[in-house]
């Protein structure tokens, strides 16, 4: 094949795609041969776009003399062919309030980040019109640093817990009575040097053999390493139930492409989920940047209709991931350019110190 007739068919197949994501209607020999900027006609492009058929790139609806992208093509088009736009100062102005919001939160681990991870869902749903996700970090392959221990009231103490990344966490414990004065220091001393360098999921796989051998005749120490060690999970649960944080439902379910073969009922009842989901969004991105899955190409059957872009941020030792999800025909320029602008201020918010 020449180059020549190569240009050609890149050339139409970027065409075929990019309007069919700004129309939603199968795409016309004649149609096209207005839009090019060069003179080509309709004849030539209606036979460029039986070969682009033959090689899987479109295909040709049955109720129409148009032609769409197939899911090889929607590739073809992300790698080599889209064109990204520049986000504009507003959309940027959104995002960066966003991110400001979840850097001034972000050691409120047990109440709140939620929210915050919400509002930053929100504005990726707001500019892009599609579903905007954020999947927080896996906290507990963070690094544990340290913990301390506060008296806040009798039988009170309050347990502040630091990861490496800059993360802590807050939780009250209830203790039947106060230990006596310089107990505390004796105590936190002795949990540092056990626990301390260790990622959370080992400290709570390992914590009963880790503590096992304290024993001590003093009743009120013997009772806090009690009651601190059955309230292990609780402490060194970092990973809750709001790990996977999703905005803009309703601009999904508007969409006109989901037919009943690809619900996005479904779709959301995943997400509610989760666990797919998280699974789905946790692997990693090699060498960084901004990852584009379309179609079939998502592992799980209730996504081959849509297409997911997604990237990497990094909160110290851990990452997390923010992406969009929509339908295949969603308009790649300016999805990607937003989603690798977000990560980029994720990144720049939680690792500055």
């Amino acid at each position: 094949m020449s180059q020549n007739k190569k240009d050609r068919e890149k050339l139409i197949l970027k065409y075929v795609v990019r309007l069919f994501i700004d129309t939603g209607n199968p795409i016309g020999s004649g149609f096209i041969s207005k839009q090019l900027p060069m003179d080509i006609s309709a004849a030539t492009i209606r036979n460029i776009m039986s070969e682009l058929e033959e090689q899987g790139y479109l295909r040709h609806p049955h109720t129409s003399a148009g032609r769409v992208p197939t899911d090889k093509g929607y590739r073809a088009y992300v790698n080599d062919m889209v064109d990204l736009e520049e986000l504009s100062v507003q959309e940027k102005t959104i995002l960066s309030s966003a991110i400001r919001e979840i850097t001034h939160k972000i050691s409120q681990i047990a109440k709140g980040v939620d929210d915050v991870l919400f509002f930053s869902s929100k504005a990726l749903a707001d500019i892009s019109n599609e579903l905007g996700i954020i999947l927080s970090p896996r906290f507990n392959l963070c690094i544990f640093e340290k913990l301390n221990l506060i008296p806040i009231a009798v039988g009170r103490i309050l347990i502040e817990l630091s990861l490496r990344s800059g993360f802590v966490k807050n939780v009250i414990l209830e203790v039947e009575s106060n230990l006596e004065h310089g107990e505390l220091p004796k105590i936190e001393q002795v949990l540092n040097e056990r626990l301390s360098g260790l990622t959370v999921a080992e400290i709570r796989k390992t914590i009963a053999d880790r503590l096992k051998d304290l024993s001590f005749t003093d009743t009120q120490r013997r009772h806090f390493y009690r009651v601190f060690l059955s309230s292990s999970d609780q402490l060194f649960n970092f990973d809750d139930k709001n790990l996977l944080t999703f905005a803009g439902a309703n601009n999904i379910l508007s969409k006109p492409d989901f037919s009943e073969s690809n619900d996005p009922f479904a779709i959301i009842r995943m997400l509610e989920e989760k666990s797919r989901f998280v699974d789905l969004l946790s692997e990693q991105i090699e060498g960084g940047g901004v990852a584009v899955t379309i179609g079939g190409e998502n592992d799980i059957k209730d996504m081959n209709g849509c297409s997911i872009v997604k990237a990497n941020y990094r909160l110290g030792d851990v990452t997390g991931t923010v992406g969009v999800i929509g339908p295949k025909r969603m308009p790649y320029g300016k999805i990607i350019p937003l989603v690798r602008h977000t990560a980029n201020l994720l990144d720049e918010a939680l690792n500055n110190d």
